[in-house]
């Protein structure tokens, strides 16, 4: 099979994040003003529900499968033994998860009201189980999954304008959810057979795989109901309506978590596959490389959400969502800082850590089920923003500590001062320039698209100036072009 460079994964990976940020602004718009907080909320807490549920049915398999195959991918005999394991264990903890969800939908009152949404978010546990995402990423076959990812927004977004007319529609608009989060994984597991033998009839040895799993399990369950907990818990001690306005903040932390961390996305496979060939130089590399370019963009995005939350939330939900732009100010610290974790934690897993990795994720559970039950029946939809960046901040001070040694090894390799001081600055500037042209009174389009292009081009050149690692690492090949061509003309 072929693998492709990293450069081409990530570009592939940059593809698939360029269009989670594009179909966003289609859809979440048109959905905001068409169901309203009401219909909103009432799909988000189905989601992030039965992303619990799918969360311990996958028993850390989506981080454990992609380590466990890429060590073994130049071995065929050796990948299809290993595949077909783990899907014998998917089988029996999806089917055991299944039946307590069900159970859970005659028994909980909050789960009840809303059966059949519920029930439609139910098959995202099968479908989640049995996606192999796992596999293709640890092949790195970002090709396929570039194309897939795609195709299946589109296809959402066509059904999404056909049957979402009015707010009644939420039902049928959490079974498109349904469709373009997952309806994909259904090729995904019909095309699985082109790269493994599921007949072969090699002895298969499932129990091999638990000792080596439960540190996967803990981490990943902690780490998924982490990131949900602010969206659950809100549904569980606030209403519908405030669920719907931090659904919005949440979508928009989500896709920009997604766009910061589009290189780190593809980096596990690589890393474990340098590790397992003691490349210890190029993987330090490859993280310091990935730290720079989340904090180089994770920076912009804390200044420009704070400077452009108003126009943000007019835009994308309207009138009714007006409330959301202060939370949405809030949640900037966490978009930087879950994607140093993710990179942090990418590089724990590759290494062996996972014992580290799930105690610091359990510990991040806890804090923020405490920081939620504290803050939100005090500030609302407020204390849910407040609570996730705090607890994502500390996360990564307690990752840092745990990985103190390597980050020291490639301390010289990594810019924060000049990161942080350039976009503090750009900031500021940005903030003067727009309150002397009187942009609260702009149409909000105009404000967003000005205050945008100004900070980029301030931030841009404070970036250059200040000789910043990864920018002039970027430029300097360009530039080096530039004077070949120049030099054979």
């Amino acid at each position: 099979m072929k693998i492709h460079s990293v450069k081409f994964n990530v570009l592939m990976n940059m593809i698939v994040t360029t269009s989670s940020l594009i179909f966003p602004l289609i859809t979440v718009p048109y959905v905001s003003r068409v169901l309203s907080t009401g219909g909103t909320g009432h799909v988000a807490f189905a989601q992030s529900v039965s992303s619990y549920f799918s969360l311990v049915a996958l028993l850390g398999v989506t981080y454990y499968g992609v380590r466990a195959c890429a060590s073994v991918r130049d071995d065929g005999t050796e990948l299809s033994r290993t595949v077909k394991e783990l899907l014998v264990i998917l089988g029996c903890s999806t089917t055991v998860v299944s039946i307590v969800y069900v159970a859970c939908l005659f028994t909980v009152p909050k789960m009840n009201a809303q059966f059949e949404l519920f029930l439609l978010f139910g098959l995202s546990i099968w479908l989640a189980s049995f996606g192999v995402e796992w596999f293709y990423q640890a092949l790195e076959q970002y090709e396929y999954i570039t194309v897939r990812s795609i195709c299946f927004k589109i296809l959402a977004l066509v059904l999404m304008f056909a049957f979402v007319r009015e707010r009644g529609d939420y039902v049928t608009y959490g079974l498109i959810v349904v469709v373009a989060g997952y309806g994909s994984n259904v090729l995904n597991l019909l095309r699985l057979r082109k790269f493994i033998d599921l007949h072969d009839g090699a002895k298969l040895d499932v129990k091999r795989h638990f000792k080596p799993m439960l540190w996967f399990v803990i981490a990943s369950i902690s780490s998924g109901m982490y990131i949900q907990v602010d969206i659950v818990m809100l549904g569980f001690l606030g209403t519908t309506n405030m669920v719907g306005l931090y659904q919005l903040v949440s979508k928009i932390k989500s896709v920009l978590v997604t766009a910061v961390n589009s290189v780190g996305n593809v980096m596990l496979p690589r890393l474990s596959y340098y590790q397992a060939q003691n490349k210890e130089r190029r993987a330090g590399e490859l993280i310091a490389k990935n730290m720079n370019f989340v904090m180089v963009f994770g920076s912009a995005i804390i200044v420009l959400l704070i400077l452009l939350a108003d126009p943000i939330v007019a835009l994308l939900g309207g009138s009714d969502f007006a409330d959301s732009e202060v939370p949405l100010r809030c949640v900037g610290v966490a978009v930087m800082f879950s994607a140093m974790n993710i990179v942090l934690a990418n590089h724990m897993i590759s290494k062996g850590k996972e014992r580290s990795w799930a105690t610091v994720n359990a510990i991040g559970l806890v804090l923020a089920v405490v920081a939620n039950c504290v803050l939100i029946p005090r500030f609302g939809v407020v204390g849910s923003a407040i609570s996730i960046s705090l607890c994502e901040a500390l996360m990564f001070a307690m990752r840092s500590y745990v990985c103190r040694e390597f980050l020291s090894g490639i301390r010289g390799l990594i810019d924060p001062i000049r990161i942080f001081c350039s976009a503090g600055f750009s900031g500021i500037a940005t903030y003067i320039v727009l309150a002397l042209c009187g942009c609260s009174a702009w149409n909000a389009f105009l404000w967003l698209v000005c205050g945008g292009i100004l900070f980029s081009i301030i931030y841009g050149t404070s970036l250059l100036v200040c000789r910043e690692q990864f920018v002039t690492g970027v430029i300097r090949p360009i530039l080096n072009k530039i004077q070949d061509t120049k030099e054979q003309a």
